[in-house]
């Protein structure tokens, strides 16, 4: 796309707006994912600590 194409869009209000949700939507994203990776070292530290949880969370019960 040429630049004075991208920006011609960009004057458009529907294209404003969905670019303003897309970026809301990408930190929410972002925000979730950084939240559930410190909750997973939260949860393997705690594993770490109690020596005999890794067998009956990680059992796949075979």
């Amino acid at each position: 796309m040429t630049g004075v194409l991208k920006k011609l869009l960009q004057l458009l209000p529907t294209t404003r707006d969905k670019e303003a949700d897309l970026n809301h939507a990408s930190k929410r994203v972002s925000l979730t994912i950084a939240r559930y990776r410190d909750m997973s070292r939260e949860i393997q530290d705690e594993i770490d600590k109690n020596g005999f949880a890794r067998y009956l969370i990680y059992d796949k019960g075979e």
